[in-house]
């Protein structure tokens, strides 16, 4: 009951913020990166750290929020000036400190290029293209969970993730097809077949982001990234496929008309 009260909950928010746009998407866009990039450095850092998180945080909005007025340059530059401050962190660190104070720096410049880089096409995607998107990875998601619980025989990647199976996988990939397809006819300019073939570029991306942030949590042996949706996980549990699946669309969204 908890994990489906949040999850109406949350598909209710993210219902009226497409609705309405404007601040209130962004609100939420910010609020996502925020709790996103928290999870992702705790992964690593424990409860430690909390000014690099909070720079981190801000580094990440300043991405968002120049994105979502139009001004991409300028996210671009929030994103090198991440940069620079991890280089001067390796810098005045390497020496000094019993960690490796490279693999800090770089695990700051992963949150950044994880979360809110990830999440940019969110502030730019009108919300049909959106609501596509969410819905694939939902399909994907739904499909691989019943059918791996009724026909799983076999192991996906036991190394990375090990209740996920290939027939769940096969599942989740005839659900986003169908899904996509039926989208396509029905609120689509182009042909059939071409959500056919987005679904199954939409899939490959979301199921490798779901393993890529199962592979996360193994390497730090935790089951979930966090507590913050009650009977869910952490925000990156519920995220991960949408982070990747979202930027492949809005490539191939620039080269081709399906909306």
């Amino acid at each position: 009951m908890r994990r489906v009260l949040t999850g109406g909950a949350l598909a209710a928010m993210i219902a009226a913020a497409l609705y309405f746009r404007g601040w209130f998407l962004l609100l939420l866009i910010l609020a996502a990166s925020a709790a996103g990039l928290w999870e992702f450095y705790s992964l690593f850092w424990g409860r430690r750290r909390v000014a690099s998180r909070i720079c981190a945080i801000f580094l990440g909005w300043g991405m968002l929020y120049f994105t979502w007025i139009n001004r991409p340059q300028d996210a671009l530059v929030f994103l090198g000036a991440g940069f620079v401050l991890a280089s001067l962190s390796f810098l005045f660190r390497w020496d000094v400190v019993e960690d490796d104070a490279f693999a800090s720096s770089g695990i700051f410049m992963a949150g950044l290029s994880y979360v809110p880089f990830l999440l940019l096409p969110a502030t730019y995607l009108s919300s049909m293209k959106l609501v596509f998107v969410i819905a694939a990875v939902a399909a994907s998601d739904t499909a691989a969970y019943f059918v791996g619980t009724r026909f799983g025989r076999h192991k996906l990647w036991p190394r990375v993730s090990p209740n996920k199976s290939s027939e769940g996988a096969v599942g989740s990939l005839v659900g986003c097809m169908l899904v996509c397809t039926l989208l396509g006819c029905l609120f689509g300019v182009a042909s059939w077949w071409s959500y056919l073939l987005l679904g199954i570029a939409i899939n490959a991306f979301a199921q490798l982001g779901d393993l890529f942030e199962s592979a996360l949590k193994r390497s730090v042996n935790v089951k979930d990234s966090g507590s913050f949706l009650p009977g869910h996980g952490g925000m990156l549990d519920r995220a991960d496929s949408v982070l990747f699946a979202m930027p492949m669309f809005a490539v191939v969204d620039q080269w081709f008309r399906f909306f």
